[in-house]
């Protein structure tokens, strides 16, 4: 199958029948990459046993999906931007969102391409109008949508940003690869999944897994 319907595919089946995603197989294939990591991170939960339900910005009944194709604040009401709401019993809710602005250590804004956040720090954000904190966010990841071996400057981009976004589980995903970017990465002990794509789905499960591993952990500490 060819990879945008296959990612599509996939971004459809973590949103179920209800809801329907404002992208399609005509959409830039780097916005539907994203929105497909993001999906993955809402598989992890649920496999976990998060409750997932949808909601916007507005408070307006969600019947379609809409991605951010562009990187916006978490307050932004150009659009009703939706997201997802993560909820296990006893802890702290969560909210995963693609293509926001985080605040670094320097408070300087950052974009994460998909970033799942603490609810409370979300709806503080929205109501006072700032990003939110990267020390709420439970869970980054940079995603690079490839036709070529990846240049080596993302990988030290994506270096800066985890001095910016410090905690742990940030993760670098792409769906090809480089030598000297996974080397580079792995000297400086980053979390990186390369060939991640509907058509491989070792790569796929394993990246999965690791979501699962954050959740699993968020649970035990929040429980």
């Amino acid at each position: 199958m060819p990879i945008r319907p296959s990612l599509l595919q996939e971004i459809r089946a973590a949103l179920g029948q209800a809801i329907t995603p404002n992208l399609n197989s005509a959409s830039a294939t780097e916005d539907l990459y994203e929105a497909y990591v993001w999906s993955l991170a809402l598989m992890a939960a649920r496999q976990e046993g998060f409750g997932v339900t949808f909601s916007n910005a507005m408070g307006l009944p969600v019947t379609q999906f809409i991605f951010r194709t562009s990187p916006s604040a978490i307050y932004s009401l150009a659009q009703p931007y939706t997201f997802a709401i993560l909820e296990f019993p006893g802890s702290p809710a969560l909210e995963a969102h693609v293509g926001i602005y985080v605040a670094g250590r320097s408070q300087v804004r950052h974009e994460c391409d998909v970033a799942v956040v603490h609810r409370s720090e979300a709806m503080t954000c929205r109501e006072n109008g700032v990003h939110p904190r990267s020390s709420k966010v439970l869970l980054a990841a940079e995603c690079k949508f490839y036709s070529t071996n990846l240049p080596i400057d993302l990988a030290r981009s994506f270096l800066g940003l985890t001095e910016e976004i410090l905690q742990t589980d940030r993760y670098f995903v792409s769906n090809t690869s480089s030598n000297s970017v996974v080397k580079m990465l792995t000297t400086h002990r980053r979390h990186w999944e390369t060939w991640v794509s509907p058509l491989d789905l070792r790569m796929r499960d394993r990246l999965r897994g690791y979501f699962e591993t954050t959740f699993k952990h968020f649970k035990a500490l929040h429980g």
